[in-house]
Parts: structure tokens; C-alpha cells; sequence
């Protein structure tokens, strides 16, 4: 521990006298070397008033990583849990929802579900933030406060598949699975399928097979109507219809043609033609063109990027973005007590909306901001009732205002969607509560200790539609509420850090000298997508004087 103070020491030491160097060399080294924005009262409480005239610069970085989140029940999961699956499904590739229930049609098998293998998705997620903080103190109560952020963010991923149990490959009438002439055998097979069903049908209406009241009338009704269902379901399966058109979004997947799915498709196929050409129809002579390989990560990566399968969606793939404007904020202190051994200041901040959202398309994106305005009330505390021990205490709440803003309209278990759920949407993010109580211990008259222990709340986020919003046919059916699944969220973080404050010089008390290393935790939480965070704050913060005289009293310690 205490290579940790005498590192703070030295550093604090040297930003003593760079203070007495030209002003406007310092705000451009200060100003290079800050970006994005740390959350308001993210570090020690310390609860002092910037004097009347005097600017505050601070270097304040902030890292904040996640590879784990709490459930909705409080367990740990791995962050990237939504994207794993034991035997990946239509939870994860929607467009693949009506094919299932064709295949279960075909098959006659209602308990079939689509296997594309098991999903094993990791996800780490780090934010962080260098900020360009300001404050200028306007009276001896009174400081403005100001905060110009850069965000740098980043989604470690490793996505894989293993596809050992899987029953799925490709499509093979789409482009991605390289084979030109699967759709004129789709098409042959559709059009054998309703010559025999339109030849049977026009014998039951020339009145033989005993028409129309025989056993074998009815049998013969029975196929014309089975060998049409089984056109529609192969049409639904492969996105392609009788005339070779297809709709807008063609099924990514089929079942391979070793699998227990592909074998009792090909039978059905193959059974449906023979009944017809008991009946004198011709036989079907063509077959349903059925993958022989199974699928792989990169497989699923090409059905989120390719052109007509749907989803026009970035990779799951690592993704790292360079630094960009976050949230900035402005705001006021005030200092209701400033006594020796007790200290109190209440403060407002408004955050602006200068960052950039997430993008809709990008299923793990993280944001430099939520780019909407919110309103920060809160207190900060200190209790300093002698030498040695000393309470510390913070508390706000954050007014988080509507916005509207693009969203693919799907809850966060089923996270991948297509883009034809993307809306225009309204959103009222649901108010944050923080609270922290840091009790501490003075190790010398600059330098203290403490530890922490930390309460964050967020309510339920609101989601709503101008218009109305139909599901796209064939689709899981979802609503905008779903949105707002489990995004309400609780954590207690414990943690700690040093602080240090000097106001003494050579010839007597000077401006303040401040620095710090805070680190934190989160050690229990809720929610279902609540993250498991762990975050380091370092800080460095000097001081100028633009005007007046000195204030030696307001700028002491007790």
C-alpha cells in the first residue's frame, strides 16, 4: 500500500510546479490528454467548494469492464448468454420460424425444433472515458461545473459453433450456398406436386375413384388437398414459389440431407408420389435440394450480413471503435456548509445529448452515450470529526428524459432481429438512483484511505409507437413493450481507493493539489441485464487562479 500513496505523492508533487508554468500550456496538454465523459460524482465525495475565481481542470480517466451480468433472480451468467444457446433455434434466427412449423407439417412431427448447433458466445465489454473536466468557482458557495467527454468503447467476442448435434445447413437457394441450379429443382418439384394433385383432382370430377361417395373418393380428396399442403410447407421451407419467385426474405437454413429432419422430408416427398402415381398422376420425379454440410460461426455470420436473407446486420465479431464525443454535462454546486470537520454541497448537473447512440444494427454495439437530456440532483457529504477517522456520503438521482430513436423491436432473449422490425420508437429510460457511503482513515495531513460501499438503481425503461407496428408474416409475433423486458436493474459495488489533498506550500497555504485512484466492484445485483461491473478511476486535478485575492480559509483543511 504504501508505494501506492508515494506514486500519488510524486505525481502530485510534480503538478505543483507545473502549476507556476504559463496557464495556456497546461489547458493544451490537459486538453489532449482528456475524453469522454465519467458518470457525475463517480469519485471520492470530498465535498469542497472551488474558491471564489479559481479554475479547476481535472484528468479524470475512467474504466469500466464487464465479462458477467446478474439475472433476473440475482445469479452470475456469462454477458454474453442471450447469444448462446445448447441447441441454437428460432430464439436466435427468427426468419427461420415458419420453416420450422413446415417442416414439423411435412414430417408430422409437432415436437420438431430447429438445431443449428450449440451457440457458445463470450462476451467482454469494456467503456472508457477521459474526460475534460472544468469547474470555476463563481462565489465562495457557488461553482459551475462542466464536463466535455470522449468515449472510447469495445466487444471483445468470440463466437463459435458446435454444430455436432446440429441438423442445419444451408439454404440451397441462396447465393451463400454456391449452388445455381437448387432453385429450378425447387421449382420442378412444385410444379410435379400440383400437376399430380390437378390430374387426381380432375378424375374426382370426371367421377372415377367411385366418386363422389366411395372410400376411394375420399382418399383421393385426401391427397389432392395432402400433396398441395406439402408444395405450400416446401415453398414456406425454401422461400421460393412455384413460378421461381421468392419474397423478400429468403429462409437462411434447411435441414442437411443425412439429417433425421432431411430424411423424412425426402420420404414424405417420395411417399406423396408414389400415392399419386397409384392414381395414375405421373410421378415426381424431382427431389428437394438439401445441404450436405452443417453450419459454422461463419455461417451465421454471413446470414446476419447477406443481402437477401433479411437481417442487413454487422457480424458478431470483435468490434472496437475509436474515441468520440460521449455526454457532455453542465452544472453548479453549491455549498450549503463548509465548516471545518463538517462539509455539505448540493449539486445539479444536466447532461446533454452529444454522444452516439448503440446502432439498431449492430447486435453488440455499445454506445458513447444514451443522446437524450438528463437531469442530475444530488448531495455530496463530509464528516471529519478528528484526526484519524472520517465519514464521507453521496447521493443523486438522475431525471432521465424521452427521446426517439431507431430500435429493432424484439426483447433481449431473442436478441437478433430482422431489419424490417426496425422503428422509429419512444423511449423513456427509466431514473437512476446512486448512493455511497465511503468511510475513511487519514494516513497524514494530505493522504487518506478509504473504502466504499455502493448502491445503483435504475427503473424500467418505457418503450412506445406513434403509429402501429405489424409483425412481418411468418415472424415471431413481439410488440414494442417487449423492449422494456428486464431493463430494470439494482447493484451494490464495494470498493475503495486513496485520496489526496494538499494546500500547504512553502511560504503557506496555496491553491489545492488533488489526486486519487478509486476502485470498485459490483458484488451483488438483479435485474436479468444488470452487468457485473468492475471500474478504476484515477484523477488528477489542478488549479489556477483567474481573479481576487487569495482565499486561504475556504481552500484549507480543518
Amino acid at each position: 500500500m504504501s508505494a501506492i500513496p508515494s506514486a500519488v505523492a510524486t505525481a502530485a508533487t510534480a503538478a505543483t510546479r507545473a502549476r507556476h508554468r504559463a496557464f495556456g500550456a497546461i489547458a493544451v496538454v490537459v486538453t489532449v490528454l482528456s475524453a469522454a465523459a465519467a458518470p457525475a460524482a463517480a469519485q471520492f465525495p470530498d465535498a469542497w467548494i472551488v474558491p471564489r475565481g479559481v479554475l479547476r481542470i481535472s484528468f479524470e480517466p475512467h474504466y469500466v469492464n464487464a465479462s458477467e451480468r446478474f439475472d433476473a433472480a440475482g445469479a452470475i451468467e456469462p454477458l454474453g448468454a442471450d447469444f448462446s444457446d445448447a441447441a441454437g433455434g428460432v430464439r436466435l434466427i427468427p426468419t427461420m420460424f415458419s420453416p420450422q412449423n413446415a417442416i414439423r407439417s411435412i414430417t408430422g412431427d409437432s415436437t420438431y425444433t430447429l438445431n443449428t448447433g450449440a451457440w457458445q458466445t463470450a462476451l467482454e465489454a469494456d467503456v472508457r472515458r477521459f474526460p475534460l473536466n472544468l469547474a470555476l468557482g463563481l462565489s465562495d458557495r457557488l461553482t459551475f461545473t462542466a464536463s466535455i467527454p470522449l468515449v472510447s468503447t469495445r466487444s471483445q467476442v468470440s463466437f463459435a459453433i458446435d454444430s455436432t448435434d446440429g441438423d442445419q445447413g444451408w439454404n440451397q437457394v441462396t447465393a451463400e450456398a454456391s449452388n445455381p441450379a437448387a432453385r429450378a429443382q425447387v421449382v420442378q418439384l412444385l410444379t410435379e406436386l400440383e400437376a399430380g394433385a390437378a390430374f387426381v383432382e380432375g378424375r374426382i370430377g370426371a367421377g372415377d375413384y367411385g366418386c363422389p361417395s366411395s372410400a376411394q373418393c375420399a382418399q383421393a380428396q385426401d391427397l389432392v388437398a395432402r400433396a398441395r399442403r406439402l408444395a405450400t410447407d416446401l415453398s414456406v421451407l425454401t422461400g421460393v414459389l412455384a413460378d421461381g419467385s421468392s419474397g423478400d426474405i429468403l429462409p437462411p437454413f434447411a435441414p442437411s440431407s443425412s439429417s433425421a429432419a432431411g430424411l423424412a422430408i425426402v420420404s414424405a416427398i417420395q411417399a406423396t408420389s408414389a400415392e399419386l402415381e397409384s392414381l395414375g398422376a405421373s410421378a415426381v420425379a424431382a427431389t428437394l435440394p438439401l445441404p450436405g454440410a452443417r453450419l459454422s460461426a461463419d455461417d451465421v455470420n454471413a446470414m446476419l450480413t447477406g443481402a437477401t436473407l433479411g437481417y442487413d446486420a454487422f457480424p458478431l465479431e470483435f468490434s472496437k471503435y475509436h474515441l468520440k464525443l460521449g455526454d457532455a454535462e453542465v452544472g453548479l454546486r453549491w455549498g450549503a456548509v463548509q465548516r471545518p470537520g463538517l462539509r455539505a454541497v448540493l449539486r445539479g448537473v444536466v447532461r446533454l445529448p452529444t454522444g452516439q447512440r448503440d446502432l439498431a444494427n449492430h447486435f453488440l454495439d455499445i454506445g458513447t452515450g444514451d443522446r437524450q437530456i438528463d437531469v442530475v440532483l444530488g448531495a455530496e457529504g463530509a464528516w471529519e470529526p478528528g484526526s484519524v477517522l472520517a465519514l464521507n456520503a453521496e447521493a443523486s438521482y438522475t431525471v432521465q428524459l424521452s427521446d426517439n430513436l431507431p430500435r429493432r423491436i424484439t426483447p433481449h432473449d431473442r436478441p437478433i432481429a430482422i431489419q424490417a422490425t426496425e422503428q422509429i420508437v419512444g423511449r423513456n429510460l427509466g431514473d437512476e438512483l446512486r448512493l455511497g457511503v465511503y468511510p475513511a482513515i487519514r494516513l497524514s495531513r494530505a493522504f487518506r484511505a478509504y473504502g466504499s460501499v455502493f448502491y445503483y438503481r435504475k427503473g424500467s425503461d418505457g418503450f412506445s409507437l406513434d403509429a402501429g407496428f405489424t409483425v412481418p408474416p411468418g415472424q415471431i409475433q413481439t410488440e414494442v413493450s417487449d423492449l422494456a423486458y428486464q431493463t430494470a436493474m439494482t447493484r451494490v459495488s464495494v470498493g475503495g481507493g486513496i485520496y489526496y489533498r494538499s494546500t500547504e506550500g512553502r511560504d503557506g497555504p496555496k491553491l489545492p493539489i488533488e489526486a486519487g485512484i478509486d476502485y470498485r466492484a459490483a458484488f451483488s445485483g438483479s435485474g436479468g441485464q444488470t452487468p457485473k461491473t468492475t471500474s478504476l478511476y484515477l484523477y488528477l486535478r489542478l488549479y489556477w487562479r483567474l481573479w481576487g485575492g487569495r482565499t486561504e480559509g475556504a481552500t484549507s483543511p480543518p
